[in-house]
């Protein structure tokens, strides 16, 4: 029977580090979007979200995103 606690402890190990992995990889792929956002946008906070209902006569027009870029202005 020692093996086999053996075996299901190194696989419990394996799952562990597998989705530490997994988490790893996301929060990473989340930063590098973000990061990409910052450079092409040229903005430091790429993203905004509006919570109050200020938006809401907007939307009641059928306009649902509005979209802002700040880009650099020519020499």
């Amino acid at each position: 029977m020692g093996w086999i606690e053996e075996n299901m402890k190194s696989t419990h190990i394996r799952q562990i580090l597998s989705q530490a992995i997994s988490l790893g990889m996301v929060i990473s792929s989340a930063l590098i979007i973000w990061e990409g956002l910052i450079c092409i946008i040229g903005s430091e906070s790429p993203v905004v979200v509006v919570l109050s209902g200020s938006m809401k006569p907007g939307f009641k027009r059928k306009g649902s995103h509005n979209v802002h870029l700040c880009l650099p202005e020519s020499m």
